[in-house]
């Protein structure tokens, strides 16, 4: 059973993203959607082999450290693999990595404002399509873990 405050929370940040980007605040809905990728990724290594910390006990932190331990989980996990395949966390990556960049050029100076907006709502689009779907395979996972082993 879902904890109600877990998934009431849920439901605010996906809400917060979607009046976000509405309201033409793209970096913050970027910054939502950054959130919810981190829980959803954090939801898929729940349904493996070793969960959410490393194997010497340290929690697995940062968007880029959740991608890279499910990128080497997936190698004897079917079932991840399947759901988190090649094509998803490739675009989780570059999105992460974009959206970095993005937050570099901002507080660098080394954009125009009119370019860091113009990247901002793309990141925010691309953010929100890619909830979708990284969500989808986090509840896939869970929903179908029992039939595969880990």
């Amino acid at each position: 059973m879902i904890d109600n405050s877990k998934r009431d929370y849920y439901k605010i940040l996906m809400h917060k993203m979607s009046e976000a980007h509405e309201h033409k605040f793209y970096l913050e809905s970027s910054w939502y959607a950054f959130a919810i990728l981190e829980d959803r990724l954090l939801s898929a290594l729940r349904q493996t082999a070793g969960g959410t910390h490393y194997g010497n006990n340290r929690p697995i932190r940062m968007l880029g450290n959740k991608i890279g331990e499910i990128n080497l989980r997936r190698k004897n996990d079917n079932l991840l693999n399947a759901y988190f395949n090649d094509e998803l966390m490739n675009e989780i990556s570059i999105w992460k990595d974009e959206r970095n960049d993005l937050m570099h050029a901002l507080a660098e100076g080394t954009r125009t404002i009119e370019e860091i907006l113009r990247i901002a709502k793309s990141q925010s689009s691309k953010g929100k399509s890619l909830i979708k779907k990284t969500c989808t395979a986090a509840r896939l996972l869970k929903k179908n873990r029992f039939r595969v082993q880990m």
